[in-house]
């Protein structure tokens, strides 16, 4: 009886400590693929915001430190720009009238983010994202045939 009962408390030990084993497993691997959920999301944002308006003027630019993709728009004969950059650990929208200055504290957070930069080749936008420590970078051709400014 006693070596019965000895087996059984092995037994639930194990299963215990494979349980645990697996439990921190699953924590690492969880937090590893939040980190890459984030910065795949923004990626996959500003890749459709960039075929939303492929066939309008996208432009790349520098304000200081912050770089950003620049979105022209005419609404009702007024012309606009979105602008997509980082600022103060954030992926940032702002929309503004075209005349108005480009101020990136007034932008609407997309997501957090570590950096952002942007750069343009003939009809090539390549950009690069960091979000949590993870890097990820992409390179789009615009269809239209248009240059992004620099």
């Amino acid at each position: 009886m006693i070596f019965v009962l000895t087996v059984f408390v092995l037994f639930v030990c194990c299963l215990l400590a494979a349980v645990l084993a697996f439990a921190k497993a699953y924590k690492h691997f969880g937090s590893e693929i939040e980190k890459r959920f984030d910065t795949a999301t923004a990626q996959t944002l500003v890749l459709q915001k960039l075929r939303s308006y492929d066939s309008g003027a996208v432009s790349v630019g520098k304000q200081g430190d912050t770089d950003y993709l620049g979105f022209s728009d005419t609404i009702d004969g007024e012309s606009y720009m979105t602008y997509i950059y980082c600022y103060d650990g954030e992926l940032r929208e702002l929309f503004v009238e075209s005349s108005a200055p480009f101020i990136a504290e007034n932008g609407n957070t997309l997501f957090p983010a570590d950096n952002f930069t942007a750069t343009a080749d003939k009809n090539t936008i390549d950009f690069t994202i960091t979000c949590n420590g993870v890097q990820t970078s992409s390179h789009y051709c615009l269809r239209s045939g248009k240059e992004g400014a620099g």
